[in-house]
C-alpha cells in the first residue's frame, strides 16, 4: 500500500502474550450479500501472518474465520438477484472460501452463523443475560441500515444517509423489542479498559472507545419482529418466535462457537478466552463494547486483545461493492499469485493509520522488492553454488569479520521481527525482516565471490560466503513466511530443505541451527512482470 506511515508506538505497552502453550485468533465474519474483494483480504492477511507466526513458535494455534449469514441485507441481496436465499448464501459462501484459499489463509476452523449448533450458542448467550435481568422489552424508534446493520440517531446520518454506506438511506423502525442492558456496565468496561491498556490498540482506538463510555452507554436493541417473507431468515428468540435475535448478537457469539461452546467442554476450556479478535475500526463499538458486556452477562472471561485496523482505499477511492470500486482477489491471485498480494498488504501497514492499494504500487512492490531483492538473491546464490561447487553448500571455514557482522545482524533481526509481530507492527516486522534481505545483497556485492572462484588459494573465503548467503536464507525462510508462505516453501525446496514445520521458529531459527547440504534449482521466485500487465 501507499501513503502509510509506521505507527508510533513509544506510548504504548507492548503486548506481552502470557505462556499458554496456546493462541486463539479471530477475523470478523463476513457478509455474503456479494463477493469477497480486496478490502475483505486485509484483515485476512494480517491475521494470517499472526497465526501462522504462533505456530512457528510453536504455540497450539487455534483461527477461526467465516460468514454470518443471519443478515437481513444478506436476504435482501438474494432476492434482488432472484435467487433463493439458501441458494444464494451456498455460492457466496464458497466465493469467500475460494477467495481465502487463493490467498494461502490457513484458518482452523470456518464457520456458517446458519449452523444448528452456533443457534444454540446464540441462544444460550440470550438466555444468560436474559436469567441476570439484563434483557427487558421497550419500543425502538430509530433509524437502522440494513448494510451495516447498524442502529443511527438523526444527528450520526450524513445528508440523511448511513455514514458507512453513502449511497444508502437508512429505513426508520418503529417496533417493540427486546433490548440489551449494556447501560449497566459502564463502569466494569472503563475499568477493564483503563486496568488493561493492551486490551484495545492501537492507543487512539482505545482513547475513542473509553470517550464512548464516559459520555454515558445507551442500552440497545436485540431483537427484530419476524415480518412477512422473513419468517425463517435468523435466529429465533428463545420462547418468542415473533422475534429473531439482532444479527449482531448473533455474530459475536461465532467466537464461542467456532472453539467448542455447549459442545466441547475441554477444547472451550483450552481456547477460550480468545488471545485476540482482529477487526476493524467500523466495529469498535460491537467488539469493545456489546460483546465484553454480552461475555460478562454471560458470567465469561473476555477476550485478551482486540487490535483494530483501518480502512484501506483503492486508488484513493473508498472501496464501495454497491459502487462496483473492487478487485477481485482470485483474479489477482490468479495473475500474479498469492504472495506479492500478502506482501503489498503487509508490507507498510500500520494498524494507527488507513491505507491505499494502487496497481502501480503493486507491480512496483513485484517487481522491484519481491522479485529484485528476493528472488534475485536466491536465484544467484543457487547459480553460484552450482558454478562453483557443483550444487553443493561448502561448510563454513573459519568467518571473517564480514561473516561475523552479518550472522550477529541476522540474530538481531530474529529478535525484532518477533517482537514486532507480538506488539501487532506487522509492516515494521516485514521491513525488519526485508532490511536484512537487502543486507545479504549488499554482502555478496562486498565479498565479490566470482572474483574469489578465479583466485588460487581463495577457496576457503569463497566457502565461507557461499555458506553466509544460504544460512541468511534459510534463517529469512522462517521469519518471512508469515507474510509470503509460498515464496518461502518454493525458496526452502531450492536450499533442499523440507516445509518447516510448528515450532520451526524456536527450534532451527539461530545461526547454524540445521544443515545445509545441497541446491536444487527452480523456477525463478517471482518472474519479472511487465509494466502494462493489467492487475
Amino acid at each position: 500500500m501507499t501513503n502509510v506511515q509506521t505507527q508510533d508506538t513509544s506510548s504504548e505497552r507492548v503486548y506481552e502474550p502470557a505462556v499458554t502453550e496456546r493462541y486463539y485468533v479471530t477475523t470478523a465474519i463476513d457478509y455474503p450479500n456479494a463477493p469477497p474483494h480486496i478490502g475483505h483480504a486485509l484483515e485476512k492477511v494480517l491475521t494470517d501472518a499472526i497465526a501462522r507466526y504462533h505456530r512457528l513458535r510453536g504455540d497450539d494455534t487455534f483461527f477461526s474465520m467465516g460468514v454470518d449469514e443471519n443478515s437481513l441485507h444478506v436476504l435482501r441481496a438474494a432476492r434482488a438477484a432472484n435467487v433463493e436465499p439458501q441458494v444464494w448464501v451456498k455460492e457466496l459462501e464458497a466465493a469467500f472460501r475460494l477467495a481465502w484459499s487463493k490467498l494461502d489463509i490457513s484458518y482452523d476452523r470456518w464457520i456458517r452463523t446458519t449452523e444448528v449448533h452456533h443457534r444454540k450458542v446464540s441462544q444460550e448467550i440470550f438466555r444468560r443475560a436474559q436469567a441476570k435481568g439484563d434483557i427487558y422489552r421497550s419500543v425502538y424508534s430509530g433509524w437502522y441500515c440494513p448494510n451495516c446493520n447498524t442502529f443511527y440517531k438523526s444527528e450520526d446520518l450524513i445528508d440523511g444517509r448511513c455514514p458507512n454506506h453513502p449511497t444508502l438511506t437508512p429505513e426508520w423502525l418503529d417496533e417493540e423489542n427486546y433490548f440489551f442492558s449494556l447501560s449497566r456496565y459502564g463502569e466494569r468496561l472503563l475499568a477493564h479498559i483503563e486496568e488493561h491498556p493492551e486490551f484495545i490498540i492501537p492507543a487512539a482506538r482505545r482513547a475513542e472507545v473509553i470517550s464512548v463510555i464516559k459520555e454515558g452507554l445507551k442500552d440497545f436493541s436485540i431483537s427484530r419482529q419476524v415480518r412477512p417473507g422473513l419468517e425463517n431468515w435468523g435466529i429465533p428468540v428463545p420462547g418468542d418466535p415473533q422475534q429473531v435475535i439482532y444479527v449482531w448478537f448473533d455474530a459475536l457469539t461465532n467466537y464461542l462457537t467456532n472453539v467448542g461452546f455447549l459442545e466441547d467442554e475441554e477444547r472451550f476450556a483450552r481456547y477460550w478466552p480468545a488471545d485476540a479478535h482482529v477487526i476493524g475500526k467500523d466495529i469498535t463499538r460491537f467488539h469493545c463494547l456489546y460483546w465484553p458486556a454480552m461475555l460478562l452477562s454471560a458470567d465469561l472471561p473476555l477476550p485478551r486483545q482486540i487490535p483494530v485496523h483501518g480502512f484501506m482505499t483503492l486508488e484513493g477511492q473508498r472501496i464501495s461493492k454497491t459502487r462496483g470500486n473492487v478487485i477481485d482477489p482470485v483474479q489477482l491471485a490468479d495473475k500474479i499469485g498469492s504472495d506479492a498480494i500478502r506482501y503489498y498488504l503487509l508490507r507498510n501497514l500500520s494498524l494507527a493509520v488507513d491505507g491505499n492499494f494502487t496497481r502501480e504500487g503493486l507491480l512496483r512492490a513485484y517487481n522491484d522488492e519481491l522479485g529484485n531483492d528476493l528472488g534475485n538473491l536466491l536465484q544467484r546464490f543457487v547459480a553460484m553454488s552450482k558454478r562453483y561447487r557443483g550444487g553443493a553448500i561448502p561448510q563454513p571455514d573459519p568467518a571473517t569479520a564480514l561473516d561475523n557482522e552479518l550472522q550477529r545482524l541476522a540474530e538481531e533481526c530474529g529478535l525484532r521481527v518477533a517482537q514486532s509481530l507480538e506488539a501487532w507492527e506487522i509492516g515494521r516486522a516485514l521491513e525488519e525482516a526485508w532490511s536484512y534481505v537487502r543486507r545479504v545483497n549488499q554482502y555478496i556485492e562486498q565479498c565479490e565471490p566470482w572474483k574469489l572462484a578465479r583466485q588460487e588459494g581463495q577457496e576457503a573465503r569463497l566457502d565461507s560466503v557461499l555458506y553466509t548467503v544460504a544460512e541468511s536464507l534459510r534463517l529469512l525462510s522462517i521469519w518471512l513466511t508469515p507474510f509470503i508462505p509460498s515464496a518461502c516453501q518454493r525458496l526452502r525446496a531450492q536450499l533442499g530443505l523440507e516445509t518447516l514445520q510448528n515450532g520451526a521458529w524456536r527450534e532451527d531459527g539461530s545461526w547454524g541451527a540445521c544443515p545445509l547440504s545441497h541446491v536444487v534449482p527452480g523456477p525463478v521466485l517471482f518472474p519479472r512482470l511487465d509494466e502494462s500487465v493489467e492487475v
